[in-house]
């Protein structure tokens, strides 16, 4: 997940102007065998890249995680649907 904020970091660095990256994720499961399912995300590391990095536009997930839904984390991510009905026309404006 911190590609994605290098990826903002550096162009606005280079161009000198804000850009607008967001993440679109299929999941957050990794399968252990046949029975094990385990969350890939790293809460903390994506609390810390949001606060002292760089905040993006937005993560969007197609099949969320459960931690989405809870704080601090649902003011920063959403389900893909959000993106489609509603955030796209905001990305797009200047």
């Amino acid at each position: 997940m911190d590609k994605m904020f290098i990826d903002k970091i550096l162009p606005e660095r280079f161009v000198k102007h804000d850009q607008k990256v967001i993440g679109i994720f299929l999941n957050d499961v990794q399968r252990k065998e046949s029975n094990k399912i385990s969350c890939t995300l790293v809460s903390g590391l994506f609390m810390v890249y949001s606060n002292f990095l760089t905040e993006l536009e937005g993560i969007y997930y197609l099949d969320p995680p459960p931690n989405v839904f809870k704080e601090p984390f649902n003011k920063y991510m959403k389900p893909f649907s959000e993106l489609v009905t509603h955030d796209i026309w905001n990305l797009r404006s200047p």
